[in-house]
């Protein structure tokens, strides 16, 4: 196996979370997401898990950058702002992402992120963000809540969806990344399912849809969308915290994914690590050395191989990106980089649970 130093890793979801209480906007829904969050955190391993006063902060982009550029071996990264209601600054603010950018020109790329249902003009918001931080794309979210109610948001809505699509289309955008498989709190989950990408998809074959968590959840249902549809891919934020800490259940994931396609939808999945949350250089060397084992599909076995971990690092989001990896190795060739990674959160305000 070749070593990592020499592979193009490429990150589809990075973010710096506000998880201190004083941001919390509908505090009984902030803290389920919370709890999930330090349950998540509690798994990790020995050097990996940090303390809760620590955890509970107000994680500025600083710290996100050194976890990949310091502490691990990741290339580039796409940083995901969020507008997440029951948080007040939508869990990881607008300018944190300019921040990002504005830091790290060579190494990074934002996605817009818009509330389809609670702002009021979505498209300019999409557009005013465009043009802010030069997004490529768009996180959405299937939630919106308000002090006294939630409603979900489908992805084939032709009154509320299919018009943002047309604009993104028509601002020249790749992705459209959509969070789907893990609720966020007691509320209904039938907007976090992922039956509504296919007409989505079909509509608009312009755009790459990105079903973020599609492999923690409902993996064989994103299987069959990753078979049918050229513009459709997973994103493997949350799912693969999984190769650290349960293997076995990762291995039952990626079978799940690649029941229908088999061996050719390999080049749809993506790698995020969702940092910080999870330390990226954990989930990379954990994924990186792990030897698959056959996996059972309804097209016969398939044998993940180190080319296709290669794609999955980075090739596979370049492609639903519309970026030039060669392109992008050129950009950080003289960026000056550390020989030797620091050690865990040693550049970073955590402390690690003793």
């Amino acid at each position: 196996m070749a070593p990592l130093d020499d592979v193009f890793v490429a990150d589809a979801v990075t973010h710096a979370y506000n998880l201190h209480p004083s941001n919390y906007a509908i505090e009984e829904h902030a803290q389920s997401v919370i709890d999930l969050m330090l349950g998540v955190e509690k798994a990790m391993p020995e050097r990996y898990r940090r303390t809760e006063e620590t955890f509970l902060t107000d994680w500025d982009s600083t710290v996100t950058s050194n976890m990949l550029f310091r502490e691990s071996q990741v290339d580039f990264a796409v940083f995901h702002p969020q507008t997440i209601t029951i948080f007040d600054d939508g869990l990881t603010a607008l300018g944190k992402a300019e921040e990002f950018i504005d830091r790290h020109p060579n190494r990074a790329a934002s996605l817009a992120s818009v509330d389809v249902i609670g702002m009021d003009d979505p498209q300019a918001e999409l557009t005013r963000q465009v043009e802010r931080f030069d997004a490529h794309g768009m996180k959405v979210y299937p939630s919106y809540w308000a002090d006294d109610e939630h409603v979900g948001f489908e992805m084939d809505d032709p009154k509320s969806a299919f018009p943002l699509w047309q604009h993104a289309v028509d601002l020249g955008l790749d992705v459209v990344a959509v969070h789907k498989a893990v609720p966020f709190g007691n509320v209904p989950i039938d907007s976090y399912l992922v039956d509504d990408v296919d007409e989505a998809a079909s509509s608009f074959p312009e755009l790459n849809f990105e079903i973020v968590h599609g492999g923690m959840g409902l993996a064989k249902e994103t299987g069959y969308h990753l078979a049918n549809h050229s513009n459709v891919y997973v994103n493997l934020e949350i799912t693969a915290g999984d190769i650290a800490t349960n293997p076995e259940r990762f291995v039952g994931s990626m079978e799940e994914l690649l029941h229908a396609g088999g061996a050719d939808v390999l080049d749809k999945v993506i790698w995020g690590s969702g940092t910080p949350q999870y330390h990226p250089q954990l989930l990379l060397e954990a994924f990186w050395e792990y030897e698959f084992p056959e996996l059972e599909t309804a097209n016969g076995t398939v044998q993940i191989t180190d080319a296709d971990k290669r794609d999955i690092l980075g090739r596979n989001l370049a492609d639903a990106h519309g970026l030039d990896v060669d392109e992008l190795q050129s950009d950080i060739e003289d960026d000056d980089r550390d020989d030797e990674l620091a050690e865990p959160f040693s550049t970073t305000p955590f402390e690690v649970v003793a």
